[in-house]
């Protein structure tokens, strides 16, 4: 088993920030997404570029629960935001995501817009993800198909399909499987995802360290560093565990770059 161990939200605040390179700097970290416009989005890109052993890739938006904003005006993505010209609630792009009711246009406008300012900045990427998981849906994927290409990457997290409790009422748990296929006819990704916050999971690291290594492939298992907030405490504390642990059963642990070059 292979296992990348990737941190989302790496920009969101100058806590996640210090927090997400505290856990890489104790090796309890491969990876880790930057979100483009939040307000220590400069901070962890000025990180990144000078550290570019680790991998990188753009956490995608669209969505807002309190700082995140677009890139563009809201004149150019108008389905996309409020009066106010933020993001839409993340359950109302849920649901308009799993109708299949968002202009592909805009995402793709937007999501460019997105990785063009975390390269410009002066990040080496080599994947993407998004707040939310946003991007299992169908007009996500379609502007990742259209979008991707033009920045030479090629590798995206799949959809969550590896539980250690069945969340029975998220729709994920149920077509993550067949989103998760989808994605990987298209891109390079991992054959399994596993995230605690996902279903609030405490104590986690080594009940989801012996079901992965009963796995074949590679794995993802994605946290939210930060001490801060109960979950982020649990996801941070988890990183450290999960990462002493796999190292001493011989888990290899490898970066989003490493599956990109095979």
């Amino acid at each position: 088993m292979r296992i990348i161990l990737a941190a989302d939200d790496f920009g969101l605040s100058e806590h996640t920030v210090e927090r997400t390179i505290a856990c890489f700097d104790a090796g309890a970290l491969t990876s880790a997404s930057i979100m483009a416009n939040v307000p220590a989005t400069e901070m962890a890109t000025t990180w990144a570029a000078a550290h570019r052993e680790h991998s990188f890739g753009v956490h995608l938006c669209f969505s807002t629960d309190d700082v995140e904003r677009p890139v563009l005006p809201a004149g150019e993505i108008p389905d996309l935001v409020d009066d106010e010209g933020r993001f839409l609630e993340s359950n109302t792009m849920r649901k308009r995501g799993l109708l299949n009711r968002l202009p592909v246009d805009q995402i793709a406008r937007e999501m460019e817009a997105q990785i063009a300012r975390v390269r410009d900045l002066g990040v080496d990427l080599c994947y993407v993800d998004s707040h939310g998981h946003l991007h299992k849906f169908a007009p996500f994927r379609r502007a990742l198909a259209q979008v991707l290409p033009r920045f030479g990457i090629r590798c995206v997290r799949t959809a969550q399909n590896v539980y250690l409790r069945k969340p029975r009422k998220s729709p994920t748990y149920w077509l993550g499987r067949g989103w998760a296929r989808t994605i990987a006819r298209r891109f390079i990704t991992t054959e399994h995802f596993y995230m605690p916050a996902s279903a609030g999971d405490v104590d986690w690291a080594e009940p989801a360290l012996a079901l992965l290594c009963g796995l074949d492939g590679v794995a993802e298992v994605g946290v939210h560093p930060g001490l801060d907030i109960a979950w982020r405490v649990n996801d941070d504390r988890g990183a450290f565990a999960f990462a002493d642990a796999a190292r001493a059963a011989g888990v290899d642990l490898i970066g989003w770059r490493d599956l990109a070059a095979g």
